[in-house]
Parts: structure tokens; sequence; C-alpha cells
């Protein structure tokens, strides 16, 4: 379920980062480019910040670090 929240949750961010972008562009804004250029930048930054984040929580569940970060199926004890 947490795997789930944290990519759904960077999914949203992500969306809401370049629609920004887009009306700034559209609008005229002067800051459109700074815009886009921060969203085209968490396009990379956001999906690695959520790996390391999902790695931190197998680590804390005393499982190793790279253990099934991106399983399919869920567990029952989780």
């Amino acid at each position: 379920m947490f795997k789930r929240v944290a990519a759904l949750t960077g999914v949203i961010l992500l969306c809401m980062l370049y629609i920004t972008a887009l009306v700034a562009a559209l609008i005229g804004s002067e800051f459109s480019g700074k815009i886009l250029m921060v969203a085209l930048i968490s396009t990379v930054v956001v999906p690695v910040m959520i790996h390391l984040l999902l790695m931190m929580n197998n680590a804390r569940k005393g499982r190793s670090f790279m253990d099934e970060t991106y399983s399919y199926k869920e567990k029952k004890d989780e």
C-alpha cells in the first residue's frame, strides 16, 4: 500500500508541475522557461527520491534495501 501511495504522489506532483508549466507558457509569464526547467529536472529527481524512500522503508523493516522494491504482489504482513 505504501508503494502505491508513494508512486501516486509522484505522478500527481509531476502532472501538477507540467500543468503549471503549460499554463505559465500559455499566459506568457516571464518565468515560464524556469518553471519548465524545474518540471524537467523533477522528472528525474522525483522518481529517484521515491526509490530512495522505498529503499529506506525496506531497511527500516529489517529487509535488505533492495528486496522487492517494486514487487507486484502485496505481502500479507504489510
